[in-house]
């Protein structure tokens, strides 16, 4: 059963912040060769932390014309709305993503989450130093709280390719307002602890090898990985070394387009709770496009 415990106070402001860096994100995209709609589905479950998320994303995408340059091709724009469920929460969300030239792309997003009081949602913890591994979260069920959340999100990626090597630099600028009292609260996707008002700071580095390249977007890809988050005012730093592996058999399987499974796997290097412990990631996602 969640727990009935709840404290409500949305942060007035966040949807006014949403919607200017939205704006700010949104370029002139005149002269788009081609435009597409599509519903985008994928599948997420994760081990240490353990969990698993449903999104659906419904976008609009433009592909820009290319120019002589080789910085100028493949360029794109989209936007779109996103839903997200899983055990603890719902979330609703707000995006945009531009590659304005080849080697950059940037992405500009707002989400709302509706925590739902269990399973391991908002949940509070005494200081900022306080462990929130595996035996301390469950230890904490049926004290979770239900409420809101806001977050900005603003995601720069660097891209390059050479030969069949792909290396990209993502990295994530995120800021959070929850409605509840003041405290230290965990946070699943980094698997941190944030204040009622934290912003947060991670970089996922990739260098893939392609052994095998299909029709249209169907490629196979492999190689190393490195991630480092940091939780602002709690001062926590996590880095992890992984392995990634990305694969989409096919372009299109009838109406389905870029079928894809993403698996990642590594070790905690640096991490308050799990140091020296394996993690894993694996994703299965397809496109539908009208």
């Amino acid at each position: 059963m969640c727990s009935r415990r709840r404290d409500v106070s949305p942060n007035r402001h966040s949807w006014r912040l949403a919607a200017l860096g939205m704006m700010c994100a949104i370029p002139c995209y005149a002269g788009a060769a081609t435009a597409r709609t599509t519903v985008s589905t994928d599948l997420v479950a994760l081990v240490a932390p353990d969990g698993i998320v449903l999104t659906t994303s419904l976008l609009r995408h433009w592909d820009l014309a290319d120019g002589d340059s080789v910085l100028l091709r493949g360029r794109y724009f989209e936007t779109g709305i996103s839903v997200a469920a899983n055990p603890a929460a719902v979330t609703g969300g707000l995006f945009a993503e531009w590659v304005p030239v080849a080697p950059l792309q940037l992405r500009v997003g707002y989400d709302a989450y509706g925590f739902l009081g269990c399973n391991g949602a908002l949940l509070r913890f005494p200081s900022s130093t306080s462990r929130f591994g595996k035996a301390e979260i469950d230890a904490a069920a049926g004290s979770e709280t239900a409420g809101l959340g806001h977050r900005l999100l603003f995601t720069p990626t660097l891209r390059g390719e050479l030969g069949s090597l792909l290396l990209q630099s993502q990295t994530d600028l995120a800021w959070y307002a929850l409605s509840n009292r003041e405290g230290w609260y965990y946070e699943m996707e980094y698997d941190t602890l944030l204040a009622k008002r934290d912003f947060l700071v991670s970089n996922r580095t990739t260098l893939l090898g392609e052994l095998w390249r299909g029709g249209g977007e169907a490629s196979w890809r492999i190689g190393p990985g490195y991630e480092v988050t940091y939780a602002g005012r709690a001062h926590i730093a996590r880095e992890r070394v992984e392995g990634v592996l990305f694969w989409s058999p096919t372009d299109r399987w009838g109406a389905i387009r870029r079928p894809r499974l993403l698996a990642i796997g590594g070790v905690d290097l640096i991490d308050r709770n799990r140091q020296g412990e394996p993690f894993a990631l694996m994703s299965l996602g397809a496109d539908v496009d009208f």
